[in-house]
């Protein structure tokens, strides 16, 4: 059966692309080739492009130009704007030695050179996951995310083994220098295993598939995730808490926040600040605020002050006990 004249002209325009990179529609030499105005051939260069990533439209004074783009290209691009480039790569590289293993003479490489001796990581994004097991865990859990396929996990918590049976892994999380797997259960229940206890992820037989419509919320639950100890579907309190002068200039407006939920209220005269967080449980809060003892005050709800306090007495409890030394 004879080709119609817009399906040859399609094939005709994706052949030209491997010998010109860019195409415009304008170009009365392929306008005349062609045999139709420049309305058409850029309508037949959108439907190239939407059947194909790797054609983009680029705008040129006012007029639109197809082009073909080549991982390389891309490459280049990325290099070229990008400031930070070698510390991305000696980080990666600092982490897992072998992963830049055939570019070892290459383009990044020399780039890095350079910088080599500037940067220091002593947290490791990958040290959880150097060994073969855990690299077979990783990709798995990896792969069910990206065809959103159900897994079995065996999970050592507490000395204890478990087993859960069809677990929809939904995002691979880093936070609090740990990695950590968002899931869903059979009963639609959100919970956080740490990878470190995992101790083995298997395929379901019947290889089959869960629906992506259902992540919805619980994706943008994961964008307000404070730390794994962060409750889903759990309504949200509010705690104001006070720094003191000591530490106070690092609780600032234009300071990083240490928590997503971390809001400045107001600054004292004396120099401390108020400022407030919102938590699931107690648990997501505490211990921050006890990292930062004795300077960070918690001033309300009093439920929270109470609970602080009493992890304050059992730990003098502790030290005041020479039993347990």
């Amino acid at each position: 059966m004879a080709l119609n004249k817009k399906t040859t002209a399609l094939f005709k325009l994706m052949e030209l692309f491997l010998t010109q990179k860019e195409i415009s529609p304008y170009d009365k030499a392929i306008t005349d080739e062609f045999g139709c105005d420049k309305k058409t051939i850029e309508r037949y260069l959108k439907e190239i492009e939407s059947l194909y990533s790797h054609i983009i439209t680029i705008k040129r004074s006012r007029k639109n130009v197809w082009k073909l783009i080549t991982v390389s290209e891309i490459f280049e691009e990325f290099i070229k704007n990008s400031e930070e480039i070698s510390q991305l790569f000696l980080m990666a590289q600092e982490f897992d030695p072998h992963i830049f293993k055939e570019l070892e003479k290459g383009t990044l490489s020399k780039i890095a050179k350079n910088d080599e001796n500037v940067f220091l990581f002593k947290n490791s994004i990958m040290e959880e996951i150097q060994s073969q097991e855990a690299k077979r865990v990783f990709k798995s859990l990896k792969e069910a995310i990206k065809n959103h396929e159900y897994r079995d996990i065996i999970y050592n918590s507490k000395k204890q083994e478990k087993r859960f049976i069809d677990i929809k892994p939904i995002k691979l999380i880093f936070m609090d220098n740990n990695w950590y797997v968002a899931t869903i259960n059979q009963k639609r229940e959100f919970n956080f295993f740490r990878m470190s206890f995992i101790k083995e992820v298997k395929k379901r037989a019947s290889h089959h598939h869960f629906q992506t419509k259902e992540l919805k919320p619980y994706i943008e639950f994961l964008s307000t995730v404070q730390n794994s100890m962060t409750i889903y579907g759990k309504e949200r309190q509010k705690a104001t808490i006070k720094a003191l002068p000591p530490i106070a200039k690092y609780f600032e407006t234009d300071m990083k926040r240490f928590l997503i939920s971390q809001k400045f209220i107001k600054k004292e005269k004396d120099g401390s600040i108020f400022f407030t967080v919102e938590y699931t449980q107690e648990l997501e809060i505490l211990p921050f605020i006890q990292k930062w003892l004795p300077h960070l005050v918690i001033v309300e709800p009093q439920s929270l002050r109470d609970a602080f306090k009493k992890k304050l007495q059992e730990a003098l409890k502790i030290y005041s006990d020479n039993g347990n030394l």
